[in-house]
């Protein structure tokens, strides 16, 4: 009875590891799966919420250092990855700035230009390269008929160019995005932090302390108990199996 109650206990804590596994892959900078709208997603928040609830909950009689090990590295991650992005939402701020500020600019210079005056003033302006797009069509406005088609075409091209500085379309998405991303990784951090730190009181509580200078392997390995080297030798490549399978059947 006793072992069926270790081998339930076992596969349990593999289907956990899992769905960590499965968060990591979220999170990781390189995923396809978008998270700006996170705040929106139950399956996300379920998953986070399954996670907090073992951790907080479960059978501590054989430690789980793997389930500890993987929150730690999660929520190392995490908090490098804000720490990042924090430096990319300010450059992506500055650009926005810098873009209202071309946009206003070239609102100038095309009111100089529909009004058949000399952009000669604006020359030096004009080299700048956020403006190269524009440039000839600018010296349209300022030299062709009005009703002319290359004036036409210079008129929309122009003004699309002084509404997209304006917006900042392309940069307010990488904007949007990045922030979001970042209040999704606190909210992991926020969420997880109780649980984790339940493991590691427990976890200091019960084990020797390791000097860090000693190879992480052997510090791993004194770190277990007799019992869960038993379970890493008998029960985890039953689990293993058992995680094979399950994979294989989905």
């Amino acid at each position: 009875m006793e072992n069926n109650e270790v081998d339930v206990r076992s596969v349990e804590l593999q289907r956990y590891i899992q769905k960590l596994e499965k968060l990591e892959r979220m999170i990781n900078p390189n995923s396809k799966k978008a998270m700006i709208l996170w705040e929106e997603d139950d399956s996300f928040k379920r998953l986070i919420s399954d996670l907090r609830e073992y951790a907080l909950t479960c059978d501590t009689a054989e430690f789980p250092v793997e389930l500890l090990d993987k929150l730690n590295a999660l929520n190392l991650d995490a908090t490098n990855q804000i720490t990042l992005s924090a430096s990319k939402i300010e450059e992506l701020k500055a650009q926005i700035k810098e873009n209202k500020e071309l946009s206003n600019v070239l609102s100038e210079i095309h009111l100089a230009a529909t009004g058949t005056r000399s952009l000669e003033s604006y020359a030096e302006t004009l080299e700048k390269e956020a403006f190269a797009p524009v440039k000839d069509y600018l010296h349209t406005l300022a030299t062709a008929q009005t009703d002319s088609e290359e004036y036409v075409q210079a008129e929309k091209t122009v003004k699309a160019k002084i509404n997209n500085l304006e917006n900042s379309v392309h940069v307010t998405t990488d904007l949007e995005r990045v922030t979001s991303k970042v209040g999704a990784l606190e909210y992991i951090k926020a969420e997880l932090a109780p649980a984790v730190e339940r493991l590691q009181v427990e976890y200091d509580a019960r084990y020797v302390i390791v000097d860090a200078s000693e190879d992480t392997e052997m510090a791993l390995a004194i770190r277990k108990t007799l019992k869960e080297k038993m379970y890493d030798a008998l029960v985890k490549p039953i689990t293993s199996l058992f995680k094979r399978k399950t994979k294989i059947k989905n």
